[in-house]
C-alpha cells in the first residue's frame, strides 16, 4: 500500500515472512515468533519530508504543545523500587487513575524521542533521555500486565479490566514508536500485551445502553486496541478477527435505532444493519451518561472514533467507513452548540466540572478537516489550537485547571494523532472565516429525544433542557469564560432542593421552536409536591433572554429558602478575578483563595464584568436579594468554576400562600452602565396566571392557565 503526500509516496518494505508458511500462533510458540509479526512504522511517517507550509505550521504547533507536556510529564517519571530498569508515575495501583497516566506518558515520551518536526531544536541528549524514560515505563507496563504474570506495585496485575484496552492501546503505541530501540524481550512483551487485550473482543458483544449510561464511549475505546493490533501485526493469525471486531465496535458506538433497518453498504459491502446490533444514541444523536444528556460523552465518543483513524493512516491503508459512522451527524450537533473558543457548550451541565476541552476534542476537527475536506472543521481546528495553547501557557504546561497527569496525557496523545495525520495527508482545506462560521452555526435546533432546545447567534448561545436536569442557559460571546452551566441555572434551588428529576416532577412542557428563537414553558412540582413552579423561558433573535416564574405554595407550606434565577460564575483564562456591578456600586470577586462566604446583595440588577447584565422584576413588593456564593476552593477535580449567583431571593421566607411572580431579563454582551439604564426600562406585570414582560419594543407573555395543552414529553 502507498501513502500519498502531494505527489510523493511512502513505500512499505516487503514483509519478511508470510504467516501461512513460517508463523506460529503466539499462544503455542516462542516469543520471537510473536515479535516478528510487528510491522514497524515507516521512518518517513516520523520525519515527514518537506510538508506544505500550512501542514508544517500545524505540525509544529502540535509538536510544540506535546513538547511542553512532555517536559511536564518527564519530571514525574520515577524508578520502580526493587525492579531494575522499570519506571512509573502517579500512584502505584493497578486501576484507571494509575495505569492510564503511565501508559500515556510512555506514548508521549516515545513520540518525542522519535518524531522529527519541521523545525529541529531538541538536542540528541534530550531525545535519549525521553527514550530511556519511555522504555522504563514500557518495561513496568508490560511486566505488571496479566499477560506477563507480574503485578503493579500494589501486588495486583492490570489488564482484562473495564478500561484496560484503552490503556493498552497507549502502551502499544509507545512500543510501536520505539520499536527499533526495544530489546527483543521488551518487543515480545509489548506484542504479547497487545495480543492479549485485542483477543478479548472478537467474541465479545459490544455494549448496548441508551438510557443514563451510554455504551457509545466504551465501544469506541474498546475498538482502539483491535484497530492497533490488526494494523501493527497484519500477518498475525488473529488479525482478520481483530479487524472485524474493531469495525463492529466502531459501528456500535454511535448506533441509533434506525441502523437496524439501514441497508446502506458499509465496510466489506455488508449493509449497516448487519454490522449494528446495539442502540447507544438517540435519534437526534444525543447520548446519556452519568444520568444526564451528556455533551462530554458525545464529543468523547466522536474523538475516540477519529483517533482510531491513526493506525490505518500509519500503515497506508484506506480508512474504514466504520471510523466515520454517524460522526458527521455528531459534528453537526456539536457545531450547533459550539462556543467561540472551539469547544461545545454543555447545555445539560457536566459532572466533570470541566468546560474547555479543546485539547482533547481537537482530533475530531482535524480528521474531519483532512479526511472530509470540511472547512468548518478546519476553522474549529485552528481556533481550538490557539485556545489550547493559551490554556497551556496559563496552566504552566498542563491543559486545564485540573493539572492532573491523566487528563494531560489524554490530551497530548490525541494531539499526537493530529500531528501525525497532518504529516501523512498534507492537504488541509482552507478554513472558513470566523464570521462565516458564526453564520453557518446560527439557528435553532430542537433535540426531541434529548429534550433540549438550543439557539445560537453570532453573539449568543441560549438553551433550555428538561431531561434529567432542568436548566436554562444564556451565554454572551466567549461566554463559557464568563458563566458556567450550573445544573440549576435559572430554575434554581427551593427549600434546599434542586430542580432535577430526582427532586422535581415535570407536569407539562410546551415548546415553540422557530428559525430565529424559541420559547419553553412548563410546570414543576417542587418540595415534594408542596410547591408549584410555573416557568417560561424565551430566546428571541436579539442578545437577550427572558425568564418568568410563578411560585404557588400549598396552603400550609412555606419554603424555607428561595434561590432562583441561578447562574454559574466563571473566570477569564489566566485570571482569578471578576467585578460584579449593581446598586451597591461594585464588588470584586476572587475565584480561588480567600474565605468562603455568601454575599447577600440587595438590588434588582447585576452586571458581570461588563459582559452580561441581569434585570430582576417582581410583583410581590418584596425587596429582592441577590446572593453571590463565594467559594475559596473547588470541589472534586477543579479548583475554580464552583461559584454561583442566585438572582432572585428573599431575606425571609415567603409570608403567605399567595402566588409570587418574578422575571429575569438577561442582557448579553452588555456594559454595566447599559444594564443600569435597562433596570428602569424593563416592564413586568402579572395577574392571575398570566404575566407580561416588555423589553424595549418586544413583549413576552407567559400564560400558565390550566387549559394550556402540554407537548408530549
Amino acid at each position: 500500500m502507498l501513502i500519498y503526500r502531494n505527489g510523493r509516496h511512502f513505500h512499505w518494505g516487503v514483509v519478511a515472512v508470510f504467516a501461512s508458511a513460517l508463523l506460529v500462533s503466539p499462544s503455542a510458540g516462542a516469543a520471537d515468533s510473536l515479535r516478528t509479526l510487528v510491522r514497524p512504522i515507516p521512518p518517513e511517517v516520523l520525519a515527514p519530508p518537506s510538508p506544505s507550509q500550512a501542514s508544517a505550521e500545524l505540525i509544529q504547533a502540535y509538536y510544540d504543545s506535546i513538547l511542553q507536556w512532555g517536559r511536564v510529564v518527564a519530571r514525574q517519571v520515577r524508578p520502580v523500587p526493587g525492579r531494575q530498569g522499570e519506571s512509573y508515575l502517579g500512584l502505584p495501583q493497578n486501576v484507571e487513575d494509575d495505569v492510564r497516566p503511565t501508559a500515556y506518558a510512555a506514548m508521549v515520551l516515545g513520540f518525542l524521542a522519535e518524531y522529527r518536526p519541521p523545525r529541529p531544536g531538541v538536542e540528541p541528549s534530550q531525545r535519549q533521555a525521553w527514550r530511556a524514560s519511555a522504555i522504563g515505563l514500557l518495561r513496568y507496563l508490560t511486566a505488571s500486565h496479566v499477560s506477563s504474570g507480574g503485578a503493579c506495585l500494589n501486588g495486583k496485575p492490570w489488564g482484562n479490566q473495564w478500561q484496560s484496552a484503552m490503556w493498552a492501546r497507549a502502551a502499544g503505541m509507545a512500543g510501536w514508536f520505539l520499536w527499533d530501540d526495544l530489546d527483543q524481550d521488551l518487543q515480545a512483551a509489548v506484542a504479547r500485551l497487545i495480543e492479549f487485550e485485542a483477543d478479548r473482543f472478537p467474541k465479545k458483544e459490544p455494549k448496548s445502553s441508551l438510557r443514563n449510561d451510554t455504551g457509545a464511549e466504551e465501544n469506541a475505546w474498546n475498538s482502539q486496541i483491535t484497530a492497533l493490533a490488526c494494523n501493527m501485526m497484519p500477518a498475525h493469525p488473529h488479525a482478520k478477527a481483530w479487524e472485524e471486531a474493531s469495525l463492529r465496535y466502531m459501528y456500535n458506538s454511535f448506533s441509533v435505532a434506525a441502523d437496524a433497518r439501514d441497508a446502506t453498504p458499509g465496510d466489506g459491502g455488508r449493509p449497516l444493519k448487519d454490522w449494528v446490533t446495539t442502540v447507544n444514541a438517540h435519534d437526534d444523536f444525543t447520548v446519556e451518561n452519568h444520568g444526564i444528556v451528556h455533551m462530554g460523552y458525545l464529543k468523547t465518543t466522536a474523538s475516540e472514533l477519529q483517533e482510531n483513524v491513526l493506525p490505518w493512516l500509519l500503515t497506508g491503508r484506506n480508512t474504514p467507513a466504520a471510523c466515520m459512522h454517524h460522526v458527521p451527524e455528531a459534528l453537526e450537533l456539536l457545531i450547533h452548540c459550539m462556543a467561540w473558543d472551539g469547544a461545545p457548550v454543555y447545555f445539560s451541565g457536566t459532572d466533570w466540572k470541566s468546560y474547555h476541552e479543546q485539547s482533547c476534542e481537537i482530533v475530531l476537527y482535524t480528521m474531519q478537516s483532512l479526511l472530509k475536506g470540511d472547512r468548518r472543521a478546519a476553522f474549529l481546528e485552528q481556533t481550538a489550537l490557539k485556545w489550547l495553547a493559551r490554556q497551556q501557557r496559563a496552566e504552566k504546561g498542563f491543559y486545564n485547571v485540573r493539572r492532573d497527569l491523566e487528563y494531560g496525557g489524554l490530551c497530548a496523545t490525541r494531539l499526537i494523532a493530529c500531528c501525525l495525520a497532518h504529516g501523512i495527508i498534507d492537504a488541509p482545506p482552507k478554513p472558513i472565516s470566523a464570521d462565516e462560521f458564526d453564520r453557518l452555526a446560527a439557528g435553532t435546533r430542537h433535540l426531541i429525544a434529548g429534550k433540549t432546545v438550543v439557539h445560537r447567534t453570532p453573539n449568543k448561545f441560549a438553551s433550555f433542557t428538561w431531561a434529567q436536569k432542568r436548566m436554562a442557559l444564556a451565554l454572551p460571546r466567549n461566554g463559557t469564560w464568563v458563566l458556567w452551566p450550573h445544573f440549576d441555572s435559572y430554575l434554581g434551588i427551593l427549600d434546599g432542593r434542586d430542580s432535577s428529576h430526582r427532586n422535581a416532577r415535570l407536569e407539562k412542557i410546551d415548546v415553540d421552536v422557530r428559525p430565529n428563537g424559541f420559547t419553553v414553558s412548563g410546570r414543576l412540582l417542587r418540595c415534594k409536591g408542596k410547591l408549584v413552579q410555573d416557568f417560561f423561558y424565551a430566546s428571541p433573535p436579539g442578545d437577550f433572554t427572558v425568564y418568568i416564574e410563578r411560585l404557588q405554595p400549598a396552603k400550609d407550606f412555606r419554603p424555607g429558602s428561595r434561590e432562583t434565577g441561578v447562574i454559574g460564575l466563571a473566570y477569564p483564562l489566566g485570571s482569578n478575578e471578576r467585578t460584579l456591578y449593581g446598586p451597591w456600586d461594585s464588588l470584586q470577586t476572587r475565584g480561588y483563595g480567600g474565605r468562603a462566604a455568601i454575599h447577600c446583595l440587595a438590588g434588582d440588577w447585576l452586571n458581570i464584568d461588563n459582559r452580561a447584565g441581569y434585570v430582576v422584576r417582581r410583583t410581590d413588593g418584596r425587596r429582592n436579594v441577590i446572593r453571590y456564593h463565594d467559594e475559596s476552593r473547588g470541589f472534586g477535580r477543579v479548583p475554580q468554576l464552583q461559584e454561583w449567583i442566585s438572582l432572585v431571593g428573599d431575606a425571609d421566607p415567603l409570608p403567605s400562600a399567595a402566588p409570587t411572580w418574578a422575571c429575569v431579563v438577561t442582557f448579553l454582551n452588555q456594559s454595566a452602565q447599559d444594564t443600569k439604564q435597562w433596570s428602569s426600562r424593563v416592564q413586568f406585570s402579572a395577574e392571575d396566571r398570566q404575566a407580561t414582560c416588555t423589553v424595549g419594543k418586544e413583549t413576552f407573555t407567559a400564560d400558565f392557565s390550566p387549559n394550556q395543552e402540554p407537548e408530549k414529553k
